[in-house]
């Protein structure tokens, strides 16, 4: 029981930020209020779209009928959201804020984990691991609290093959654990 506590406690001061950067799901009434996803988001779009299709063996896979926009996530401690609607509409919105103050890794990451959950339907892993060395690792884009940017963008490749497959096995070599 102590370890488990233990273990707990270390997730939590370990991940890259409070639960200020916590991103979620939400269930809402009503419908969608974009029909169109803003110019910003794009080439993350496109990315997404590029990525899926070479994970996927989907030559045409497209993110299809889910805008993402600015606007406001509704709760404080969310930066975006997948809103999913009662009428079953999707859409994602982001806090111009935060875009406006982070890096373009930390946006293409945002948009990967919300499109995780509207596209392909993922839910948050919250999963992380300690190597030998006592480095922990988020090990899903899916994590709650995403990744940092240096860390993402060395595996990247590992962190995609887990979106898209649900395959952690070269995350998990890249961390050093077999």
């Amino acid at each position: 029981m102590r370890l488990v506590s233990l273990l707990l406690l270390l997730a939590f001061f370990t991940s890259c930020g409070a639960q200020k950067n916590k991103k979620h799901t939400q269930y809402l009434e009503g419908t969608k209020q974009y029909a169109v996803s803003a110019n910003a988001f794009s080439s993350y779009i496109t990315a997404f779209e590029k990525e899926a299709a070479k994970n996927l063996s989907e030559p045409n896979f497209k993110v299809g009928d889910i805008p993402i926009n600015f606007g406001d996530t509704t709760k404080d401690e969310f930066d975006g959201v997948c809103n999913t609607y009662s009428d079953g509409t999707k859409e994602i919105l982001i806090k111009k804020s935060w875009w406006e103050s982070t890096d373009k890794t930390q946006r293409e990451i945002m948009i990967f984990h919300e499109l995780g959950h509207c596209r392909l339907g993922r839910d948050h892993d919250e999963e992380i691991v300690t190597t030998s060395s006592n480095k922990t690792y988020k090990t899903s884009v899916m994590n709650p609290v995403i990744p940092h940017s240096d860390i993402y963008l060395e595996k990247r490749s590992a962190y995609l093959t887990e979106l898209y497959l649900y395959n952690k096995t070269a995350l998990l070599e890249s961390f050093g654990i077999n």
